[in-house]
């Protein structure tokens, strides 16, 4: 991996393994673009809909941290739906490392509600499941303008995708800074769903060398 620029999208506001790792192996990587989280208060009647529901879905690990420390700041005496679960690795070791019992989120099951932030691609896993935003992400537009001339300057040659929105974020904000024909980039991409979706929105050259290391699992047990 030595001399391989490698971009790393952003697709939610924590850091992700996978910047560990290809730095590890010898990579230059850089994130795009920054997200900045504003925190979301819960009211009431939220808290309410979440402990009527039987069904309690976390869509990312901040809504997570969020929930349980606005529910311990409250002292709010409560009950948990009879079933919570998750999307993400991240959030299902989250939840262990609480305690809670989970399990991971499926689909055509009894309603549900769901915790996430405001770009969050809605994931049907019910009929009638509500979205209760805990997080708002913005991109942190100081460092776009950092960024720009750093994607100008040097030679990048691949794009790395976690997730759907991470596809979305990017292709917007390369728009945005006007650095040129995104698709001219090589890609890799977390999952075939990932993949397929890049591929739908336009990049075509796929890096094998990159993606047959994302395959093996290795990067998420990077620290």
């Amino acid at each position: 991996m030595i001399n391989k620029h490698i971009i790393i999208a952003r697709g939610g506001e924590q850091r992700s393994k996978l910047e560990t790792y290809f730095q590890a192996i010898g990579a230059r990587t850089i994130s795009f673009p920054i997200l900045n989280v504003t925190e979301i208060k819960l009211t009431d009647c939220d808290l309410e809909k979440m402990m009527k529901g039987q069904r309690l879905i976390f869509l990312n690990p901040t809504s997570i941290d969020i929930f349980f420390r606005q529910m311990a700041e409250k002292q709010h005496s409560f009950k948990l739906p009879l079933q919570i679960e998750y999307v993400s690795g991240k959030s299902k070791k989250l939840l262990e490392q609480l305690g809670v019992p989970c399990l991971p989120a499926r689909y055509g099951q009894a309603s549900a509600i769901l915790l996430g932030h405001n770009k969050q691609k809605r994931n049907h896993y019910s009929d009638d499941d509500q979205l209760l935003i805990t997080h708002k992400l913005a991109v942190d537009e100081q460092y776009l303008q950092e960024v720009r001339s750093i994607l100008k300057k040097d030679c990048w040659n691949t794009v790395i995708f976690p997730n759907k929105l991470a596809v979305d974020f990017f292709i917007k904000y390369w728009h945005v800074l006007k650095l040129g024909d995104f698709n001219k980039l090589s890609f890799a991409a977390v999952g075939n769903m990932v993949k397929a979706y890049a591929i739908e929105q336009g990049f075509s050259e796929l890096d094998e060398i990159i993606q047959a290391l994302l395959q093996t699992d290795e990067w998420k047990s990077s620290m």
